[in-house]
């Protein structure tokens, strides 16, 4: 999957050689978001990372702060979130306005805790021959998409430690624990439209830029940053959550 030909970069292609660069959007880009001008650069952020939690392309960010791959970043440097506005030539130095800088990203609700349902959920397995869209872990179904109750993904109980697998092939785009409500998170990158996310882990076994296999088991479950063991999973296509159970097999 990390892989491609000449004639498509991952991040920015789609594929084949006609098509025009695509930009990858983490979430939704609503116009009524409300996201600061700017963001001050903390320690270990990467820039999937900062894209992720103020709901905007990372493709964006690195042109508005004409940033090079691989999108290298440094404690204490600004990042833009928006693009900058030209300079007013009429105002002196002093009277040039100045952008609103976040100092820290934005708190993350926990995962929602899914409530007893009244009907009985199904457990899910492996299956024995891999399709396109995997199930991400064994365990029960303990909570589904409603994007009513604020839940964007599904949640899937089981034994602590146990698997954690790639739902498809694809690149590490953040393997991290930056994003509060979220505890270790993996996101992978899968084609210019997917992106897939897994929270809540014990233990991240992969790194950012690795390349993955489908079923390929890239963390273990956990509870971090949640009240009980469980996968935290979400899909995203073209930036806006989808019902992962449209799409597992």
């Amino acid at each position: 999957m990390r892989k491609i030909s000449v004639c498509g970069l991952l991040v920015l292609f789609l594929a084949g050689c006609v098509s025009p660069p695509v930009p990858i959007p983490v979430i939704n880009k609503s116009p009524s978001r409300n996201i600061p001008k700017a963001y001050e650069v903390k320690q270990d952020d990467s820039i999937y990372q900062i894209a992720w939690a103020f709901g905007v392309d990372f493709l964006d960010i690195a042109k508005f702060s004409d940033l090079k791959k691989p999108y290298k970043l440094s404690a204490g440097q600004i990042v833009y979130l928006q693009k900058r506005e030209a300079k007013v030539t009429a105002l002196g130095a002093d009277e040039q306005p100045k952008p609103v800088i976040a100092k820290k990203l934005p708190a993350k609700k926990p995962a929602p805790q899914p409530t007893a349902q009244p009907e009985a959920l199904p457990s899910v397995s492996f299956a024995a021959s891999p399709d396109k869209w995997n199930w991400p872990a064994e365990g029960k179904l303990i909570g589904r998409y409603s994007l009513d109750q604020g839940n964007k993904g599904i949640q899937i109980a089981g034994a602590e430690g146990s698997p954690i697998k790639a739902t498809a092939a694809g690149e590490v785009v953040y393997a991290g624990q930056g994003l509060r409500g979220y505890g270790n998170l993996v996101i992978l990158k899968h084609s210019p439209e997917f992106l897939s996310a897994y929270a809540h882990n014990q233990k991240i076994l992969v790194e950012e830029g690795q390349a993955v296999q489908s079923g390929q088991q890239i963390a273990m479950m956990g509870s971090s940053g949640a009240q009980s063991t469980m996968l935290h999973f979400e899909l995203r296509k073209n930036g806006q959550p989808v019902n992962p159970m449209s799409y597992l097999k």
